[in-house]
């Protein structure tokens, strides 16, 4: 993430080359203090000379003058790291406003920009008002619309395409959401499961593994995030929806997602309390929010990091080789302190304010939170 830094490179390249400063000068026909206040920082060479200095050098513009259009994808990954961190702990106008230099400052690198895109829509909410919210999640959209447009990398183009799809759906149009999503072909190939077999060919039962765990576990997570939709779209049907809420948290335990991954489970049992509000059962209400608050006050203030557990013993590596796709988008501890919030100051469980099981959870979270 380097600034400008020609005076230095200009020294340097000048003392690799063996020349005294007044040589330099000579050659491009300036005084000798012109080059001495370029190599201490006090002044830039003309515009014009900076082909010549290039070619005299032997390197590009671009290099002379220290500029990286691009940020390597590990430089990327932990400025979004430390960006989403920011978020947490910083007043939201001063990181977005980071955020919007570093897209400016590398306006062509695919990576980064597409990172400033998650963690700005992961992040809108903080912005203070649902309608400066919408303002930064248009931002966002031309954002992805220009990464899919200019971007040459298919992935990351195809990428860019499915965001601008969610953008849609967070400014309540679905049909642009629809138009975008059943518009993108892609081929049904399952390419963990390929490798799996490749790797057991070739005689690597260790990667063979690794992928065989990372595939399964992320159709778990597909599974898994289906929950909130099913009770939702079951809602009215409280024996159906009864039935769904069993199935997905039955699978939780088959595989012990609560040690793997509790916000699945946190999530499904805060959505399965919501439409149990809805449909007036306040016990079945009460049931699922004490299952909540539990998990909640278990998960070590917001100990979010993606892991493996005793059923998948050897995740961790297989995370730790697809860590851009692994990648949380918002700081364990911001999702915490959401999860938290959506307890203690959720207006929809406003018909359980006088409920002793609701008011002890409530101080059982408060206390936890101080």
């Amino acid at each position: 993430m380097s600034t400008i830094q020609i005076g230095r490179i200009i020294a340097a390249h000048r003392k690799e080359k063996g020349i005294t400063q007044e040589e330099l000068a000579n050659h491009l026909g300036v005084s000798k203090p012109a080059v001495s206040k370029w190599e201490s920082g006090q002044s830039y060479p003309d515009i014009l000379l900076l082909p010549e200095l290039a070619a005299y050098f032997d390197i590009t513009i671009d290099q002379l003058i220290g500029y990286e259009p691009q940020m390597s994808k590990e430089d990327v990954r932990k400025l979004y790291h430390r960006l989403a961190n920011d978020f947490t702990g910083k007043p939201f106008s001063q990181v977005y406003e980071e955020c919007e230099g570093y897209i400016k400052k590398y306006f062509s690198c695919w990576e980064l920009q597409y990172r400033m895109g998650l963690l700005l829509i992961n992040h809108a909410s903080l912005a203070g008002s649902q309608e400066k919210a919408a303002e930064i999640i248009e931002r966002v959209l031309k954002l992805y619309q220009r990464v899919e447009q200019s971007c040459n990398e298919v992935i990351m183009a195809k990428l860019a395409l499915k965001m601008q799809a969610i953008c849609h759906i967070m400014l309540q149009r679905p049909s642009e959401a629809i138009d975008i999503l059943e518009n993108i072909k892609e081929l049904p190939l399952p390419v963990e499961s390929m490798l799996v077999k490749a790797y057991q060919m070739k005689g690597d039962q260790q990667k063979a593994l690794e992928y065989l765990q990372g595939s399964t576990y992320l159709n778990l997570v597909t599974m898994l995030g289906s929950a909130t939709d099913y009770l939702a779209m079951y809602a009215g049907q409280p024996e159906r929806m009864g039935h769904y809420y069993d199935l997905f948290t039955g699978l939780g335990k088959l595989f012990e997602v609560e040690e793997l991954h509790p916000v699945m489970l946190i999530q499904i049992h805060l959505s399965a309390a919501m439409n149990y509000i809805a449909q007036g059962n306040k016990e079945e209400a009460l049931n699922a929010l004490e299952k909540y608050t539990e998990l909640l006050l278990k998960s070590n203030h917001g100990d979010f990091s993606l892991h493996g557990n005793r059923i998948f013993d050897v995740l961790d590596r297989y995370l730790a080789s697809e860590v851009e796709e692994t990648d949380l988008p918002r700081s364990s501890k911001a999702v915490w302190a959401d999860l938290v919030n959506l307890l203690l100051h959720n207006p929809i469980f406003e018909s359980l304010e006088k409920e002793e099981r609701f008011i002890r959870m409530k101080k059982q979270v408060e206390h936890y939170a101080r």
